[in-house]
């Protein structure tokens, strides 16, 4: 039976394929059109939802600066890159017409991403059928990992649209030859007659020769296509004719002539680029990738059973089962997929292991495995998985049934409309399998911050907001310059390091030096410096020599902050003291810089330790700075000198000088505070007890006392870190925002909490203008019913800061506890905090639900 369907560049459907969709009467073409538009459409909103939701992070920001530059600039700097230039082209006109913000710049992906699901779809109908092209597209436009890869400035995935495209018209050039169904289930049409079979070469080419001068792992697209010819030469004759081969060979001279000036230009920086991986095992990579192509990056990196279903699923998608039941003349009782068919599907599973392959044998001398730069490997997986999904292995079963078992009943043709039945319904399961995982994968990677990209954009922000006059940057590895300045616009000086690779020891020293000697404070970044600096020479340095005072991770870019201090550090004790930590450790004394500071700034503390003896195991030193009700307002809790000295490192005897800078929080009240010390196991968090003569004295050791100084001007909100931005007037008073958590559970906000435990609040406050009376609060937990089970009445600051003596647009950071009840029954509560007095009503907020 003829179809009047006819596809643009794809022949007419088989009589098979069209049996398979006459049970749902998809005879008229404009339903699957409907179909895939729908699935495009789906790929597009997935793939510019929240596009500027993350930060560009450090690879991003070198395609934006590269984008912004001329053609031959491009060019200059792609050669001494790891990528070649043609992305960088594309974008660099792309942002000239829409701009270098975020969406602009992330949009040229995301409509790639859309293409691609496109071109998988008429890959499908090229090797298989209309159902499994239908499926297929739909895998692809809900696929967690090519929608995060359309999100990203990056080549890899117009790199995968590429490759998508030059199979496709090796396919449509190869079945072109009459008598020849290699890799394709369907023969030619009328429409793909009428195409000039030299344009689906000179199409071919020219898509594999933009892979090639994309992605340099695009190279596996020529290795698939010369291999599938080959083994086709041995299927088929007409392939065998010398005109046939020609063409061939010319086409691949074509290409070689066309990338060789790329490959004398960049070829010396391929031979000397580094490993980018640990090294790896074959299991490991093929269970990485299976993981990787099923879930993306936001889930868990382990085998969970949801990724061992998408093995069974892709496993049943390369069972050489028929499409039907259907006999076919001359084809006997066999349920195998007949010789065309079975090549679509070798030619397929060649596209998809071939890469894998290739990524191996590479990594056995330099390791270089990345999940993106298989990415052109995704059409292949999503096709297998299709069939798998759409269940094109239980219609092989049914066959077999049909002429094995059911063939003396009296109806044996109502088995098929059951198989029939069953083959949809286990294809719908299975899709809404397949969906609700990737749908788990997506919310986390729109929406949790575990699976987020480095965060430039924060870092600068926080940088602009807390960084003063004569405070620095340091960015390490020099390469964050283009990222970093993206989004920083502020005025501090910032230095990349080092300046040469490999880093040269002398010349660094001295750029630190010079560095520390104009700066109070440096922001330093640290990213990919096992490149630029693997034997941490700067951190190092930086650590002996100054005071780090906040060390913290934001995806794979960590902020460090240093005080650099106003002359060489003393290694003498001013302040000594003999105690002991345990039967290891003691506590010869300490050093301040000074007995003041003001809030926000960095309080310089040098601790001096000595081994008793061989130390086996490892400590930690916490530094906290309390309150005069023992909130913490300043904390640094690291290693002994920033990690470069571990307790098991120890000689007996030896004198360890250890450095630590206190960021006292920006907000804090000016006021007395108590400075305590001590050490903890790094594997079980116990304190070590303090000996004094030999008697215990507790598990902290307390330092004379630390006045905090009004701080100058007040703080911008950025620097302040509040967790929930708010901003509530109340009469002179505005409330900028809290932070509700377990008390010791600040970066881990929402941990659950249990009858017993206490919950803390911090409230920033900032004065309008001067107040002439105090104000109280009540801090109330509520049940669901209403009922107030917890309450508590305060004073702002405990009372210890009355809001009289606050300064007209002073900002006030207020901290308060607030004990659950034992016997609280689990449920769901509100956490209320409702403000009295200033001469108005009084005025109630929700600060955060709570469970229990």
């Amino acid at each position: 039976m003829r179809s009047s369907c006819r596809w643009p560049f794809l022949g007419r459907p088989s009589a098979v394929a069209e049996s398979r969709f006459r049970v749902v009467k998809w005879k008229q073409p404009w339903v699957t059109w409907l179909i895939l538009g729908v699935i495009v459409l789906l790929a597009l909103c997935l793939r510019c939802y929240r596009l500027d939701g993350q930060s560009l992070w450090a690879d991003e920001g070198n395609s934006a600066a590269l984008a912004a530059r001329n053609l031959a600039t491009i060019t200059r700097d792609a050669a001494h890159d790891i990528h070649p230039p043609l992305y960088y082209y594309l974008l660099h006109f792309w942002v000239r017409i829409l701009g270098n913000s975020e969406i602009a710049l992330r949009s040229f992906s995301a409509v790639a991403g859309m293409i691609l699901v496109v071109v998988t779809f008429f890959l499908g109908h090229e090797l298989f059928n209309r159902r499994v092209a239908l499926i297929a597209a739909f895998l692809a436009a809900i696929s967690p990992l090519q929608i995060h890869y359309s999100q990203e400035t990056r080549m890899y995935v117009l790199a995968a649209l590429w490759a998508a495209l030059a199979v496709l018209f090796f396919l449509r050039w190869v079945k072109s030859w009459r008598g020849v169904d290699f890799g394709s289930q369907m023969p030619a049409g009328d429409g793909a007659r009428r195409m000039p079979r030299t344009l689906f070469a000179a199409l071919y080419v020219l898509f594999t020769t933009a892979a090639l001068y994309t992605h340099y792992f695009s190279f596996t697209i020529p290795l698939v296509t010369n291999l599938a010819y080959g083994l086709g030469v041995v299927a088929y004759r007409p392939l065998r004719r010398m005109k046939i081969i020609g063409g061939w060979v010319a086409a691949q001279l074509v290409i070689l002539c066309l990338y060789y000036p790329w490959l004398r230009l960049a070829g010396g920086q391929l031979a000397t680029w580094p490993a980018v991986s640990e090294p790896f095992g074959l299991s490991f990579l093929v269970q990485d990738l299976l993981r990787v192509f099923s879930l993306g990056l936001s889930m868990e990196a382990e085998m969970t059973p949801v990724v061992w279903v998408f093995g069974l699923l892709l496993l049943l998608g390369v069972l050489p089962w028929k499409l039907s039941g259907a006999r076919e003349e001359g084809r006997g009782g066999s349920f195998i997929l007949p010789r065309p068919q079975l090549h679509s599907l070798v030619f397929t599973v060649l596209c998809l292991c071939l890469p894998v392959l290739a990524m191996y044998v590479l990594s056995l001398s330099r390791p270089a495995y990345d999940p993106k730069f298989l990415l052109l490997a995704t059409p292949a997986f999503h096709l297998i998985l299709a069939r798998g999904v759409g269940g094109e292995w239980l219609w092989g079963t049914m066959w077999y049934w049909r002429e094995s078992v059911a063939a003396g009943a009296r109806r044996p043709y109502r088995w098929s409309q059951v198989w029939t039945i069953a083959s949809w319904g286990v294809a719908a399961v299975a899709l809404l399998f397949v969906a609700g995982a990737s749908a788990q994968s997506l919310a986390n990677y729109y929406f949790n911050e575990e699976y987020a990209r480095d965060d430039y954009r924060g870092l600068a922000r926080y940088i602009a907001a807390a960084g003063l006059g004569g405070d620095g940057i340091i960015l390490n590895a020099p390469g964050q310059i283009e990222i970093f300045s993206y989004y920083y616009q502020g005025a501090l000086p910032i230095h990349p390091l080092p300046g040469q690779r490999p880093l040269d020891e002398g010349k660094t020293e001295g750029a630190l030096e010079e560095i520390v000697a104009r700066h109070q404070r440096l922001f330093a970044l640290f990213w990919g410096t096992d490149e630029s600096d693997p034997g941490r020479f700067i951190e190092g340095w930086l650590d002996q020599r100054t005071f780090k005072a906040l060390d913290s991770w934001h995806g794979n870019v960590r902020l460090v902050i240093y005080a650099a201090p106003e002359e060489e550090i003393s290694r003498e004790v001013q302040h000594p003291r003999q105690l002991e930590l345990g039967d290891e450790i003691a506590f010869l004394g300490y050093s301040l810089a000074s007995s003041e500071v003001r809030a926000g700034d960095i309080l310089q503390l040098t601790l001096f330790w000595q081994g008793l003896g061989e130390i086996a195991e490892r400590y930690k030193v916490f530094t906290h700075l309390l309150d005069g009700r023992a909130h913490i307002v300043g904390q640094r809790d690291a290693e002994p000198a920033g990690g470069a000295r571990p307790t098991t490192s120890w000689e007996e005897g030896e004198v360890i000088a250890d450095n630590y800078g206190l960021l006292v929080l920006p907000g804090t009240p000016p006021g007395e505070h108590q400075l305590e010390i001590g050490m903890y196991s790094l594997e079980t968090g116990e304190r070590l007890p303090v000996l004094e003569d030999g008697e215990s004295v507790g598990d902290r050791i307390l330092l004379e006392p630390i006045q905090v100084l009004k701080a100058e001007a007040a703080p911008m909100v950025e620097a302040l870190g509040i967790q929930q931005r708010r901003e509530v007037d109340y009469g002179p008073l505005r409330l900028l925002g809290h932070d509700v958590h377990k008390l010791g559970y600040r970066h881990q906000p929402d941990e659950p909490l249990h009858p017993g435990d206490i919950l803390h609040a911090t409230l920033y406050w900032q004065a309008l203008e001067e107040m002439e009376t105090d104000f109280t609060l009540t801090l109330q937990l509520v049940d669901e019913g209403g009922s107030v089970v917890a309450s508590r009445d305060v004073r702002p600051v405990g009372g210890a800061y009355p809001p009289t003596t606050w300064d007209e647009g002073e900002i006030v950071r207020d901290q308060h506890n607030l004990r659950i009840p034992a016997e609280l029954p689990p449920g769901r509560y509100d956490f209320f905090l409702e403000i009295q007095g200033l001469g108005i009503e009084s005025a109630r907020f929700l600060l955060k639900s709570v469970g229990m």
